[in-house]
């Protein structure tokens, strides 16, 4: 078995690319990366749409991706990370952090929705 390395891309997609050419873009780096690839849309920003592309992969993975890049239309900068085990677990922990805040959130909200109701309803 070949020894798989965990890896982040971040690819900045040309603004002036329509929704489905973006994505059509970013299904083709995701399929090259693997098939656990996860696929974050950060959004657009200054130069572009961004997205993250998390996979684990042999080393060739990325070189190959590398000179696919380059010659793509629509694809405006890219940058790879090889993630380290720190990394990973700090990864890890982002994600509880995320889901902990976000049940927090529901926890608010339905407390604020329940009191609003109890308000309307003694008017």
């Amino acid at each position: 078995m070949e020894n798989k390395t965990a890896y982040e891309c971040m690819l900045v997609v040309d603004a002036k690319l329509n929704e489905a050419k973006r994505d059509e873009l970013v299904d083709r780096f995701k399929k090259m990366a693997g098939e656990q690839t996860t696929v974050e849309k950060m959004g657009q920003k200054k130069y572009g749409f961004y997205y993250l592309l998390n996979f684990h992969a042999t080393s060739d993975v990325p070189a190959k991706m590398t000179a696919m890049m380059n010659i793509t239309e629509g694809v405006d900068r890219y940058l790879f990370i090889a993630k380290t085990d720190v990394m990973l677990a700090q990864d890890v922990i982002r994600k509880q952090n995320r889901a902990k805040a976000r049940e927090e959130y529901l926890a608010k909200k339905e407390l604020r929705e329940k009191e609003a109701k109890e308000v309307k309803e003694g008017e």
